[in-house]
C-alpha cells in the first residue's frame, strides 16, 4: 500500500521499475482512484472514467478510476504500461505526489526509492527533469478545480455512477454546456465490464 511522507531536506534516488511487480498499479493493494485537476481532464478522459466524490467538507472533487479495486490497471501488461506516453499525471509523477499544502510527498514504500540510481530530489528540491506541472502552484489549481463545479454541485444534478470497495462515485446528469463536465460524461464509456465485474 502507498504511504506518502512529506519531503523535507532529503536527497532521494530512483533506481528502476524493471524489477518491480507494479504494486503501484494493483487494485488489491488499495490502488483505486486518484484526484485530478482541470488540466488533467483532456489527457485522461479517453482512457479512464472521470467521476466525482465528496470530500470531508462536502465539496465535490473529480477523480479517475485507476483500477476496479480488485485487479491491476487494465493498461498493464507484463508489468509494463501500454499507454505510457498517455498515462495520467498521478502515474507520471509517482513515486512523488503534489499536495494541497504545496509540499511534495514521496511514497517510501516504492521499491525503486533506494540509495542509488537517478537523483530525483536533492536537499528537498525536485530535480528539474522531474519537476513537471503537477508540482507548481498545486493549491491554487486545486481550488480552481473545486470552484469549477461548485455552482452545479447539488443532489438534483448528480447521480451515483458506481460503487467500488464501498466508495460511492458520482456523475452529472447533463453537460451544463461545460467542457469539463462534457469530458466527464464522455469518459463514462470507460465504465465497462472491467469495472462492473468487480461489483457482481
Amino acid at each position: 500500500m502507498k504511504t506518502f511522507e512529506r519531503i523535507e531536506n532529503e536527497t532521494l534516488y530512483f533506481s528502476s521499475c524493471e524489477t518491480c511487480e507494479a504494486h503501484c498499479c494493483d487494485g488489491e493493494r488499495g490502488i483505486l482512484y486518484a484526484q485530478i485537476l482541470l488540466e488533467d481532464f483532456e489527457k485522461v478522459y479517453e482512457n479512464f472514467p472521470i467521476v466525482f466524490m465528496y470530500g470531508e467538507l462536502g465539496y465535490l472533487k473529480p477523480v479517475i478510476l485507476l483500477t476496479n479495486g480488485k485487479e491491476f490497471c487494465r493498461y498493464l501488461e507484463n508489468n509494463l504500461c501500454t499507454i505510457y506516453e498517455k498515462r495520467p499525471s498521478t502515474c507520471r509523477n509517482y513515486p512523488l505526489s503534489a499536495h494541497l499544502d504545496n509540499s511534495i510527498y514521496v511514497d517510501k514504500n516504492c521499491p525503486a526509492i533506494t540509495n542509488e540510481g537517478t537523483e530525483i530530489v536533492k536537499n528537498g528540491k525536485i530535480n528539474k527533469e522531474f519537476n513537471n506541472y503537477s508540482f507548481s502552484d498545486y493549491q491554487i489549481r486545486y481550488i480552481n478545480t473545486h470552484f469549477c463545479f461548485h455552482e452545479i454541485n447539488n443532489s438534483d444534478n448528480l447521480t451515483k455512477a458506481i460503487t467500488l470497495n464501498g466508495i460511492d462515485f458520482y456523475k452529472f446528469v447533463k453537460d451544463f454546456d461545460d467542457k469539463y463536465v462534457n469530458m466527464h460524461l464522455e469518459s463514462l464509456k470507460n465504465i465497462d465490464e472491467y469495472y462492473l465485474k468487480a461489483i457482481k
